[in-house]
């Protein structure tokens, strides 16, 4: 009987250990959009371990390695200034699965399988003319790309504060 329920227990704890792992793997999709009617920009994403990808045509979405740090991504085009953006990873909501069943050893395999983080789904990349129509042109996407940051903040401070449970 206790050999029975040492299994169970082994097998119910072998399930639980890496659920990040298991529910949204070690890879995920990532949507690159230029902004301000800019499309056909080229895009390189490369994590702080040196892994490259590349969408060639924006609008576009590529499937990256989670877990490897924060991702640079510099896009270019003809006519355009190169803009580059540093993307963070956050914490994988699946992880927490772990601790609540299936204790630390599942923290400890997404962690290591990098399922533990995830990258934003959709990142919006500006690109600046290299030259401006008017001057007025050149005021009106600058004061654009204000907003829209800090309607980015805003969001984003509004959601880090509801993902944040007092212990």
């Amino acid at each position: 009987m206790k050999a029975v329920i040492i299994i169970l227990l082994l097998g119910i704890t072998g399930i639980s250990s890496g659920c990040a792992t298991l529910t949204t793997g070690t890879t995920q999709n990532m949507s690159i959009t230029t902004e301000k009617d800019v499309t056909g920009a080229r895009c390189e994403l490369i994590d702080s371990r040196e892994g490259k990808w590349y969408i060639s045509d924006t609008p576009g979405s590529v499937t990256v390695r989670k877990g490897d740090g924060p991702m640079t991504i510099t896009c270019t085009k003809e006519g355009y200034k190169p803009a580059e953006l540093l993307v963070e990873e956050k914490f994988a909501g699946a992880t927490l699965g772990n601790v609540i069943i299936g204790g630390g050893i599942g923290v400890i395999i997404d962690a290591a399988s990098g399922s533990a983080q995830k990258y934003p789904d959709q990142v919006i990349i500006w690109m600046e003319p290299e030259v401006w129509e008017s001057e007025q042109a050149r005021i009106e996407w600058q004061e654009a790309k204000k907003k829209f940051e800090a309607e980015l903040a805003e969001k984003t401070a509004a959601k880090h504060q509801q993902e944040t449970v007092p212990l």
